[in-house]
């Protein structure tokens, strides 16, 4: 069965073998493809995408990625390799209303570039993927634990008839359980799986030199180095005396410790008395103030005195009482006045990372290099220091805002990587949100400024080079450190990984689907968009300008706020016409639906209407802001006492409106107004500032 068909682009196309059997053994099953950075994870994605869009042309496909940048990045591969128009491509973020999301969903498209986070949220408004024929889960190592991906899969698999899912990864992780339950999660039926060895894929793949480069930690770091460590061997001897980690102190790591804490944290909940939950609470402070100093220990060691500093201060401001303690203890012991005396040299490595990156610009001034650091702190400093050098270098991080650091917008951060491409920048100094996917093609250097105890990312760094040419990786390490034991780790973590991940297909099972295949309904031929791409020596070009996406993305968002507005007038006047009595809601989704107006269009315009104060809902229905101010009528209503509290009662009202009552409005037994009491009274319900009241005058019966 071959996944080449009328909608693939055979110009764009660089036909690899082993492309083309992953892709023909993804359209049929549930698969899980581990690949190698630079082998065309996506290619495959688009291969198998364009299977079941030309095929099943009733039905949609969905293509997910953790942030917006790869998100727009798969977009434009997917454009480039297949015969799509803009009008089939909806691309759907964070940085959209849910109102237009919603309505997006239900539009014509075909295929749908998404967060999985925007998937999620919007499947809790309401939207089904009953309709998609293939969801994609990209960098789907993710998929473990409370991960939107899980829920978006979970739902897939519940809803659609016949669902068929593709996960992708470079690195699914070295430890087995973790593999399995990404398995377990995106209801993997199959594994495809390459490494650099395998013989159809060593001719697309270009040499990296890996080189390790080993640093003395400077004498002058010792001073600070040697109080850190007398202060967490305290810490470790004093838990191991209490039995809480039976195990030689010398011998105890920060893995020890999280286990710990777990540990005692349970035995806490466990405890019922003083006696016993007080030396469990002296272990929790003591685990918790080594973990700190352990991080501080590595920070030194393997950052450097700048990042540690600011780690420091940041705890005199902590009001953890194990932080406390050891901003005491640091002070007593010099460790801040060494720090702040400006007496303290630069971290070796910070010299050679200079001196890598004027050497690798000297031999080839049109190199590209991403230095890779844990620490926002460090990404700082290392980029005020490059740029000393008289070198074009920006920071690439993630949105998050950090104390005083603004992060950056997923806007900001395409630009920059459009930069980075364009040469305009030579140096990007990123943290983990480089790590995965983007492509940047011609990285000619990759400096890890520190090991990482993770097989996963040290695939991921590794992979941004190599991808075009001859690539080059330098791991930077501080002797006789835990860089030096993450380095050996993560390199054995990635050889573990490769044999176990070849190993799972005699263990995976077909699951059970809702439904049988769908019927073929091929595209017909003037449907296939026929732009030609632009004839180009490496990986040409999508077909479309970003303005041009962006035109086409803005006419979208026009129309629906036109449908909007158009809906909402529409929805007031039936609600002005009905008076008093207000409008069913229910009633009026059903009339605008059979108009043919959408319920993320309904929804917007009521909504809209709410917002600007026209509209008020109480109990189901409609009331136009002067019908729902006239004076309501005395009924007989069932109430339950939900709270009372200082001068007022919080009542449920008939099981589904919330209302305050107040002592004047009240008359009847003063001990009815218990919690949980139900009873039926002749009552007037009223709004006062905007707040539902009610106002009993007669309590007729206990309910």
């Amino acid at each position: 069965m071959s996944v080449i068909n009328p909608l693939v682009r055979a110009e764009a196309l660089e036909e690899r073998a082993y492309q083309l059997r992953i892709a023909e053994e993804a359209i049929k099953r549930n698969t899980l493809v581990v690949l190698p950075t630079a082998l065309g994870k996506t290619v495959i994605a688009a291969l198998v995408a364009s299977h079941f869009l030309y095929n099943y042309s009733d039905l949609k496909v969905l293509v997910m990625a953790p942030t917006r940048p790869l998100v727009l990045q798969h977009r434009d591969t997917f454009l480039r390799l297949l015969k799509l128009h803009p009008d089939d491509v909806q691309v759907l973020t964070g940085k959209y209303k849910p109102s237009f999301r919603l309505q997006a969903w239900q539009d014509k498209s075909r295929i749908y570039f998404a967060t999985p986070q925007v998937v999620d949220n919007d499947h809790s408004l309401g939207m089904s993927l009953k309709d998609f024929s293939l969801l994609i889960f990209d960098e789907c190592h993710r998929a473990r634990k409370n991960y939107a991906y899980t829920r978006v899969a979970q739902a897939y698999v519940s809803e659609a008839p016949y669902p068929i899912i593709l996960g992708l990864t470079a690195s699914p992780g070295a430890d087995r359980e973790r593999i399995e339950e990404i398995c377990r999660a995106l209801y993997i039926e199959h594994v495809e799986a390459r490494t650099e060895e395998d013989e159809d894929v060593k001719p697309y793949l270009n040499p990296v030199a890996v080189e390790w480069k080993l640093v003395p930690l400077p004498e002058s770091h010792r001073v600070i180095e040697r109080a850190i460590r007398r202060m967490l061997d305290d810490r470790l001897q004093r838990l191991s005396a209490m039995g809480v980690i039976r195990k030689n102190p010398k011998y105890i790591f920060r893995s020890d410790l999280l286990k710990a804490g777990d540990a005692i944290r349970s035995r806490l909940e466990e405890a019922s008395t003083p006696d016993e939950r007080g030396p469990l609470f002296t272990a929790l402070i003591l685990q918790s103030s080594a973990l700190t100093l352990f991080h501080a220990l590595e920070l030194l060691e393997s950052q450097g005195p700048q990042t540690l500093r600011l780690f420091l201060n940041r705890l005199k401001n902590s009001s953890k009482t194990s932080h406390k303690t050891i901003v005491s203890e640091l002070v007593f012991n010099g460790v801040y006045r060494v720090l702040d005396s400006g007496g303290l040299e630069d971290h070796p490595k910070v010299e050679i990372l200079e001196k890598l990156v004027l050497e690798q610009l000297s031999s080839n001034p049109s190199s590209r290099i991403i230095v890779f650091t844990q620490y926002r702190d460090t990404s700082t400093y290392l980029a005020a220091r490059l740029s000393k050098l008289g070198l074009t270098v920006v920071r690439f991080i993630g949105q998050a805002n950090r104390d005083q650091d603004q992060g950056l917008t997923q806007d900001q951060q395409s630009l920059l990587l459009q930069r980075f491409r364009s040469g305009d920048i030579k140096v990007l100094v990123a943290t983990s949100i480089g790590e995965e996917g983007l492509d940047i093609p011609s990285v000619d250097l990759v400096v890890f400024y520190e090991p990482v105890p993770s097989e996963i990312r040290y695939i991921q760094r590794k992979g941004r080079t190599g991808r075009r040419s001859f690539g080059r990786v330098v791991i930077l390490a501080t002797e006789g450190t835990l860089d030096v034991g993450y380095l050996v780790a993560s390199r054995k973590m990635a050889e573990r990984m490769k044999r176990m991940v070849k190993e799972l297909n005699s263990e995976l099972h077909p699951i059970i689907r809702l439904g049988t295949a769908p019927e073929k309904k091929p595209v017909s031929p003037e449907f296939i968009f026929a732009a030609k791409l632009p004839p180009t020596p490496e990986a040409a070009p999508a077909p479309f300008s970003e303005a041009e996406l962006m035109k086409a993305e803005k006419e979208r968002m026009s129309r629906f706020d036109r449908e909007v507005r158009r809906t909402a007038k529409r929805v007031l006047n039936s609600v002005l016409s009905a008076g008093k009595k207000g409008l069913s809601i229910e009633e009026l989704y059903t009339e605008l639906e059979e108009e043919g107006r959408s319920h993320a269009v309904i929804n917007a315009a009521v909504d809209k209407l709410q917002a600007e104060g026209q509209l008020r809902e109480r109990g189901g229905r409609l009331f136009s802001i002067g019908a729902a101010a006239e004076t309501p009528t005395v009924e007989r209503h069932v109430f339950e006492v939900l709270k009372v509290q200082l001068g007022e009662a919080i009542l449920l009202v008939d099981d589904r409106l919330h209302a305050v009552l107040t002592p004047t409005d009240y008359n009847g037994p003063r001990e009815l107004l218990r919690k949980g009491r139900r009873f039926s009274a002749i009552s007037l319900l009223y709004e006062d500032d905007g707040v539902l009241h009610a106002k009993i005058y007669a309590v007729e019966a206990l309910a």
